[in-house]
């Protein structure tokens, strides 16, 4: 929920930076839980945009769908540049999170989610001390055995390549702290708790099928 003027007030607002994505610099001030009202403070929020992710399960092979590709972030905190992560991607204008997670499935690794709905896992802030976005993460039901290969768009120079593994493989990379993308993490820890049911309502949905 938005907060309203009373506890929160926006005094002026003006762009930082404007390239391929925004810092706007508030300043405002916030009312206290005493009752009264900080003092005047400035705040950059970083305007990345909302985004949507989305981890492919095929319930019959006990199999998810995973990608590698080079992420900035990771390399520049001395990490691995191409880390294991589900499939993510920014939400565009007049696009739902769930287009855009059935979207990014298609480019990232070729793949069609099943046409049940998908099955949303959260809507959360990865950094709400100085970012805007809100990353809506799914689960989808797929066929795994036609996943692989390499994707990605040319025109926003992604180079992917698609990793199939096995449910319980995923959750010991998880375990052992070998995953540290955020709505990796997300998906995974919702996943090894909700997984005995995806396994046997999607079944029982693609039988139906």
């Amino acid at each position: 929920m938005a907060a309203d003027a009373e506890s929160v007030q926006v005094i002026d607002t003006r762009v930082g930076f404007d390239g391929f994505f925004r810092v706007d610099v508030h300043k405002l001030r916030y009312r206290k839980f005493d009752g009264g009202w900080s003092e005047v403070v400035y705040r950059e929020v970083f305007e990345r945009g909302s985004a949507a992710a989305v981890l492919p399960y095929d319930p019959h092979t006990e199999k998810l769908v995973l990608i590698r590709q080079f992420l900035a972030g990771f390399h520049f905190t001395g990490r691995d540049a191409f880390p294991l992560h589900i499939l993510a991607g920014m939400i565009n204008p007049n696009e739902t999170p769930a287009e855009a997670a059935h979207r990014e499935a298609m480019e990232e690794a070729g793949l069609s989610l099943s046409r049940q709905p998908l099955e949303r896992i959260a809507s959360y802030l990865p950094s709400p001390g100085g970012s805007s976005e809100v990353i809506t993460v799914f689960a989808a039901c797929v066929d795994a055995s036609v996943a692989g290969g390499g994707h990605g768009l040319a025109a926003e120079h992604e180079d992917i390549r698609v990793e199939v593994l096995s449910a319980d493989d995923a959750i010991s990379l998880l375990d052992r702290g070998e995953i540290e993308d955020g709505p990796t993490l997300v998906a995974l820890l919702w996943f090894a708790r909700h997984r005995d049911r995806l396994k046997r309502e999607w079944r029982i949905h693609a039988n139906r099928g």
